[in-house]
């Protein structure tokens, strides 16, 4: 079926192109066909709950946080610049404090 082809939607009697039908449960999981490539509806609660959680297993790279001997060093200048932000932090909150 080509992505221009127009399907109906089975409640509301509206069309749209399939592709953006195949887009919207791809993406959103917010159809669902009734009869493929003719007649799609809206998804229950339940069902794009459930697209969502299969999605969400598919996506997920590694079944583990953090990979076991990788330490992560943050650069040095990175390091300085949150410094002074935390002392520049620290002054405005003395400022405010005294002229409270």
């Amino acid at each position: 079926m080509t992505n221009n082809a127009r399907v109906t939607h089975a409640v509301r009697g509206y069309t749209m192109k399939f592709g953006q039908v195949q887009k919207r449960i791809a993406e959103n999981s917010c159809f669902v066909w009734v009869k493929y490539g003719e007649t799609f509806r809206d998804a229950t609660i339940a069902e794009a709950a459930q697209m969502r959680k299969e999605q969400a297993k598919l996506q997920e790279p590694i079944p583990f946080a953090e990979l076991p001997g990788l330490i992560f060093k943050p650069a040095q200048k990175d390091q300085a610049s949150t410094r002074i932000s935390y002392a520049l932090l620290k002054q405005a909150n003395q400022f405010c404090q005294a002229h409270a």
